[in-house]
């Protein structure tokens, strides 16, 4: 029977109350032991368990891919591993490796996203930070503040631009300008727009970037072009970039075979790179020879790697080359739609056959043509005699490469039996040779 009084009411409902709270505690205390006694259990049936934390953390980086830089979805690694269980959550927290790249969408997401990807961040503790971000350079203003945020640690970074980008859309250089920041930690650049919509900018701004950037050592730009620079900015000094060991300006293969835009050559007017060992332009049609001369003398450069479609203007290639003396890797590419005066090619290969200190370290020469019968190959066969057999530094490998349709229309015009002969002989002593498309056509 209740009582018929208030205070005697209150007196049960007391009672009541503490003996629930206690029934709460030992209920607490069940479950906290049966989930002790579950992560013993796991740690006998589970292997990964009895491991190191070390080894642990290796395991579910082995699942992280350079390829594909991670997306903050549940259903994407890391976050994956958020909700398998306790024992791979608190092994995901403690591994801030996993969490030091990012590829975000720079279209509205709302402030959920915004602090899901900086939740992501912080999770990555003091490691140097890789941010690969698509879409138009119009960023979403949450997007903005998290580069301006961790500007200090963004060791890697990615802009892949989206086709159709407005006018209005240009780079926004304030992203981790807000404040002043720079970018000390940052050594690799990439910047890429579609072939079919190429991005126009201000040089400045690109320049800007660079300059806000002094321990870059990577540098790739595709289907960049600029917009026309005042007299003022065309005549101030270069900037010098003392890191910068690869730079990348346009795809020369993608140019020879399909056309399309500049390699945005003409940024090399204004930069002066004095450890640059890799250069790719698309093309060499955007700067002049003086240009280029003057940007290889004020670098001098210790270019090991050359990578470039023959200009329009092609005798100025030999003088060119003539300046990078530490050149062991240099590819050709021919055009697809010109026809120029004589064979592009040809004054450089009669310049490698006949003077040993044209490209004294040359080791590897790869010619990639639409036009193979315009090859002189017993000049090639001589060239590659010579630089196998009489210079310091032997030739190790050559290759001239054309569109696969091009085999069975010419393969009369490739070289004669005679100068297959001389080919193999120098492939038996070692020479890697291949002359043709996907077979080796000797």
């Amino acid at each position: 029977m209740w009582p018929n009084s208030v205070p005697e009411l209150r007196e049960v409902i007391g009672e009541l109350s503490s003996a629930i709270d206690a029934q709460q505690a030992i209920l607490h205390d069940l479950l906290a032991k049966r989930s002790e006694a579950l992560r013993k259990l796991n740690f006998f049936l589970d292997p990964l368990a009895r491991l190191p934390l070390e080894l642990q953390s290796n395991i579910l980086l082995s699942v992280d891919s350079d390829n594909y830089p991670p997306k903050p979805i549940p259903k994407s690694p890391p976050m994956v591993f958020l909700g398998v269980c306790r024992l791979w959550r608190d092994i995901a927290l403690a591994t801030p490796q996993l969490w030091v790249k990012i590829h975000m969408d720079s279209l509205p997401r709302g402030s959920n996203y915004a602090k899901l990807c900086n939740l992501w961040l912080e999770r990555a503790r003091t490691l140097p930070l890789s941010i690969s971000l698509h879409g138009s350079l119009k960023l979403d203003e949450s997007v903005q503040n998290l580069l301006a945020r961790y500007s200090a640690k963004l060791s890697d970074l990615k802009l892949s631009l989206s086709p159709n980008v407005s006018l209005d859309a240009r780079f926004p250089y304030v992203l981790w300008r807000r404040g002043g920041q720079s970018l000390p930690a940052l050594k690799k650049l990439s910047i890429t727009a579609s072939q079919e919509d190429p991005y126009c900018g201000d040089m400045r701004e690109w320049l800007g970037i660079m300059r806000d950037a002094p321990n870059l050592s990577s540098c790739v730009m595709f289907n960049m072009e600029y917009e026309e620079q005042d007299d003022d900015f065309a005549a101030s000094d270069p900037l010098t970039l003392p890191s910068l060991e690869t730079l990348k300006l346009g795809d020369a293969q993608s140019m020879f075979l399909f056309g399309g835009h500049g390699s945005s050559a003409a940024i090399l007017r204004h930069l002066t790179l004095p450890a640059l060992k890799a250069l790719t332009l698309s093309s060499l049609d955007e700067i002049s020879m003086e240009e280029m001369t003057a940007f290889l003398h004020r670098s001098s450069m210790p270019l090991e790697s050359f990578n470039t479609a023959v200009p329009l203007e092609f005798h100025s290639m030999v003088q060119h080359l003539r300046l990078l003396p530490s050149l062991v890797t240099l590819h050709l590419h021919g055009r697809p739609d010109d026809e120029p005066d004589g064979d592009p090619f040809l004054l450089i290969l009669d310049e490698l056959r006949t003077v040993s200190d044209f490209l004294p370290n040359l080791r590897e020469l790869e010619i990639y043509t639409t036009s193979p019968v315009r090859f002189d190959y017993d000049m090639v066969l001589g060239m590659l005699r010579f630089r196998f057999t009489s210079c310091p530094t032997p030739l190790e490998r050559f290759e001239i490469d054309f569109p696969q349709r091009m085999n069975s229309d010419h393969a009369g015009d490739l070289p004669n039996e005679e100068v297959r002969a001389g080919l193999r002989q120098l492939v038996e002593e070692g020479l890697k040779i291949h002359i043709g498309h996907s077979e080796n056509l000797l």
